[in-house]
């Protein structure tokens, strides 16, 4: 492990050693900066249209605008903030198969999941990610809509093709968020109807893994999407043997899942999303009790789920005000076929609706945004009938000061007042950023702030801790500073940060019950530096490449040795080439995850969890206007992949073949 953190870091300082300089000599050579009269006339226009969605970059380049670091429209470039925008090209391009892997192949972003592709097994074990290593960590929007639920925001219900633009922002952001973004949020912005992009599209696709068929349809009012799908049976789908993670031999992945997805346009400021998902996916195979695999126990689940996600959307042009009400609801029915008895604590309903209005005031060169939420969150147990719930409101603020033409800094401060059957909290989160333009195209920032998150709204109903106690929040700090430029076609972005955290969530076991339950872990703490580079070669060729070095550690008081152990991979890599000409286009997209933390499974081998190293090609031929052809292939250096530490395996080598007609 020391070897691959020794040869990681070389590469790194090595590429940005030679692009820096080379970078420093065609800027002695470049024209004068133009005034800066012009580019605050261009950030000007950039913030001003804040109906329109800018998709048609050739690459990011730090050129995407970004809504959701500072709910104001801004560029990249001027955002104080570690940012990722995926586009709808983007997400094509790869042959992502839906947003969780879309954002989890993102450099600082991990992905849990139970079974390939992001299968779920219920909401009891149900995909995730984490950004910066803080598992659970992540809040997902969707349109403004949290998809959260169990702290983890299975995105499978999100049509990809309604997908307008993905926005990755690391760093605390609880501030202007409330609780859940520990490492940060992600927002799934949804397409919206225009007059300009009417048509419709059918598709099949065929794989040794996946059949799916698929039509959609877009106008001026109204967008919709209706998909069908069949997942065949996975064998072998877990590290399993005497020396592996596993001694459960799990098969995954046989099932069904039905989708329907709609935006409409009610007027030019207000729209309205819905989206439907209904699946059964099973799951089982034979548990073994000691390393000797011998006289097994057969398991045999079966899962039945039902998500609805639905908002109307206010987005005014001129007023400067923005609301979203929606709706989140999700039906967990869980099976145990062996005994034919319903699964305790899987068979469980939760629902979100929240409310949120927020208003931009640009006063001269400053801007001024203040807002209100509301959350009601509720869990309701079918099999122990037990309901619980949560409500919360948040008043927040945000001022940004332009001190000078260069230097700016932004204040925000959230009130959080949280009430539900057994507890309550006020919090208090503050935010501090700046930002300074050593030049039109560099600049420097810094962004402190204040974490919060609470316990999982079910915890009391579904679990009880041996002595009683009560779970804590977890809370604490993020410290970041960081350094983005633009030179000609190239970008590139540095982050270096620490995050400080207390009463981190975990797990611990009741011996005599054998079961598992929620407690306070401890302390959490992770230090690690990233960087990000983007070129666009020429008009045929796209690179990215990006790395990063943390040390994600936890202290647990009740372990034996109460000393920082690691909580999660240490090392992680990226590259992404791009290629488009005449009829192709093409993408090879690479993910190395490694120095990954130890683990000692209840059943299984302690050791450490195996570095990950992920490859897929996608490539699209248009044959004419109206059809084309994709084959994407995915884990194509046939790898165990290990989609979490216990012992879950992606995919082996797959393929998908799709042919889209459109009309």
């Amino acid at each position: 492990m020391k070897t691959e953190k020794k040869l990681l870091l070389s590469v790194l300082l090595a590429v940005c050693t030679t692009t820096l300089s080379a970078q420093a000599a065609a800027a002695d050579t470049a024209p004068a900066a133009q005034p800066e009269k012009k580019e605050a006339a261009e950030l000007k226009t950039a913030e001003a249209g804040d109906a329109v969605q800018q998709t048609e970059e050739k690459n990011h380049n730090l050129g995407e605008t970004v809504v959701t670091a500072q709910r104001v429209r801004k560029s990249e470039l001027n955002t104080p903030a570690a940012t990722t925008v995926l586009t709808a090209k983007d997400i094509k391009k790869a042959g992502y198969r839906n947003a969780g892997e879309a954002i989890e192949q993102q450099l600082g972003a991990l992905g849990t999941a139970f079974g390939g592709s992001g299968s779920d097994f219920g909401v009891t074990n149900s995909s995730r990610l984490s950004l910066r290593g803080f598992d659970g960590g992540t809040l997902v929007l969707v349109d403004g809509v949290p998809m959260n639920i169990k702290d983890s925001a299975s995105l499978d219900n999100i049509p990809v093709s309604m997908i307008e633009r993905i926005e990755i922002v690391k760093g605390a952001a609880s501030t202007l968020y409330g609780g859940e973004a520990m490492g940060g949020v992600v927002n799934i912005i949804l397409k919206k109807p225009s007059a300009d992009k009417t048509g419709g599209t059918l598709s099949v696709t065929m794989g040794n893994y996946l059949q799916k068929t698929e039509a959609s349809y877009a106008d001026s009012g109204f967008i919709f999407d209706i998909s069908r799908e069949w997942s065949k049976n996975v064998a072998h789908s877990s590290a399993f043997g005497a020396d592996k993670l596993s001694w459960t031999d799990y098969w995954t992945g046989k099932g069904q899942k039905n989708r329907f997805g709609m935006t409409a346009r009610l007027s030019d400021e207000v729209f309205f999303h819905y989206n439907y998902t209904e699946s059964t996916i099973t799951h089982g195979g034979w548990k073994y009790r000691t390393r000797a695999l011998t006289n097994p126990t057969r398991i045999d689940y079966r899962y039945n789920d039902y998500r609805q996600t639905g908002a109307f959307l206010y987005q005014g042009k001129t007023n400067g005000i923005r609301a979203v009400l929606g709706y989140n609801y999700r039906k967990s029915d869980a099976w145990d076929l062996m005994k034919n008895t319903r699964l305790s604590t899987a068979n469980t309903i939760f629902d979100t609706e929240v409310f949120d209005v927020q208003k931009t005031w640009r006063l001269g060169g400053d801007t001024l945004v203040a807002g209100y939420t509301y959350k009601r969150e509720a869990a309701d147990n079918t099999v122990k009938s037990a309901t619980t719930m949560r409500a919360s409101n948040g008043i927040y603020t945000a001022y940004t000061r332009q001190v000078s033409p260069k230097f700016s800094t932004t204040f925000g401060l959230r009130g959080e007042f949280i009430h539900e059957n057994h507890a309550s909290q006020n919090v208090c989160l503050p935010q501090l950023q700046l930002e300074y333009k050593l030049d039109r195209n560099t600049a420097w920032y810094a962004n402190i702030g204040r974490a919060f998150q609470m316990p999982n709204v079910d915890d009391a109903i579904n679990y009880s801790n041996s002595d009683g106690s009560a779970l804590r929040p977890e809370r604490g700090w993020t410290y970041e500073t960081g350094l983005k430029l633009k030179r000609g076609q190239d970008s590139w972005q540095f982050a270096l940060y620490h995050m400080d955290m207390t009463n981190k969530l975990g797990w611990a076991k009741d011996t005599a019950a054998n079961t598992y339950y929620p407690v306070n872990k401890g302390d959490f703490r992770n230090t690690g530096l990233e960087i990000e580079y983007n070129r666009h070669i020429n008009d045929c060729w796209n690179l990215r490449l990006g790395g990063s070095i943390s040390n994600p550690q936890i202290k647990d008081p009740t372990a034996v040795h109460k000393d920082w152990v690691q909580d999660s991979a240490r090392l992680q890599g990226v590259i992404g080439l791009d290629y488009k000409k005449a009829k192709w286009t093409g993408s090879m997209n690479f993910k190395y995850l490694g120095d990954r933390e130890y683990y000692a499974p209840s059943n299984g081998y302690a050791q450490d969890v195996p570095s990950n190293v992920q490859l897929s090609l996608n490539t699209t031929y248009a044959c004419d206007a109206a059809n084309e052809i994709t084959l994407g292939i995915y884990n194509l250096l046939g790898r165990d992949l290990y989609l979490s530490k216990y012992g879950n395996l992606d995919l082996p080598r797959n393929y998908r073949l799709t042919f889209v007609h459109k009309f």
